[in-house]
């Protein structure tokens, strides 16, 4: 099983380190074309109330739904690999794309919008976006948000579904991502590292062109690690691009008038 089965594995694991150098083994088990089904994330209530504090109303964009306290985003596309953990570090490697899909950001006149989610199971754990302002893009691809696998329950295999669930990874608000919504919203509420919430993902397996791994880290169903010294440097790197990011959407919301 797994995934971000195979997938609700991948879109939650933090690799602990670099892939196995030279012949890489094959993997125990892939899924190389993500044919649907969902990711979503519980909303952290510290998360919805820091924003309720700030007067930014979040709202569904696209195909994604707000319900019970969790967004969902569709899965459109993608693909993952599962390896043995004591071969292969990252174990889970591939992408899990939401194309059509995201949030938006409302507080008076300023509107931001993060779309076409991309989940990267990689070292370390990311899931990129689009950002928008006033209808406008300002970064066709950055960083949105940081993956702790650190947190991960066992995958689960549902057989007559066809699916696989991994619930339990933990979602936090990215460095980068926070500098440029407090440039967009005027404040310096938004701190990297804030809780946004926590992540089940579950996805078809029928395209899976080999059986999906089912129990602990042993198997590959689990997580590899929590968050790692990767995770500091890339946000070093982040910041630095994120403050295009935030001047940009600045300039936007204050052509709104």
């Amino acid at each position: 099983m797994t995934a971000i089965g195979v997938v609700a594995a991948a879109a939650t694991v933090v690799g602990a380190g670099a892939a196995s150098a030279q012949e890489q083994p094959p993997p125990i088990a892939m899924i190389s074309n993500l044919t649907g089904k969902s990711t979503s994330v519980k909303l952290d209530s510290g998360f919805t109330g820091a924003l309720e504090s700030l007067g930014v109303t979040p709202a569904p964009f696209g195909d994604a739904s707000i319900a019970d306290g969790s967004a969902s985003f569709p899965i459109t596309g993608g693909n993952v690999s599962v390896y043995k953990p004591e071969e292969v570090l990252p174990y889970v490697q591939g992408r899990i794309e939401h194309q059509g899909s995201g949030l938006t950001l409302t507080k008076g006149d300023t509107e931001v919008t993060l779309d076409n989610f991309v989940i990267d199971p990689g070292d370390p754990a990311v899931l990129t976006g689009r950002v928008r302002a006033g209808g406008q893009t300002v970064a066709e691809s950055t960083t949105l948000f940081d993956l702790n696998g650190s947190t991960l329950k066992p995958i689960t295999m549902d057989e007559a579904a066809g699916t696989a669930t991994l619930t339990g990874t933990t979602v936090t608000l990215n460095s980068g991502a926070a500098e440029a919504l407090n440039g967009a919203f005027s404040t310096d509420a938004l701190k990297g590292g804030t809780v946004i919430g926590i992540a089940t993902i579950v996805v078809n397996t029928t395209s899976g062109e080999m059986p999906m791994p089912q129990g602990g880290v042993e198997t590959g169903g689990g997580s590899t690690s929590g968050t790692d010294t990767g995770l500091l440097a890339a946000g070093a790197v982040l910041l630095a691009g994120s403050a295009t990011i935030a001047v940009a959407v600045r300039r936007r919301s204050g052509s709104q008038g």
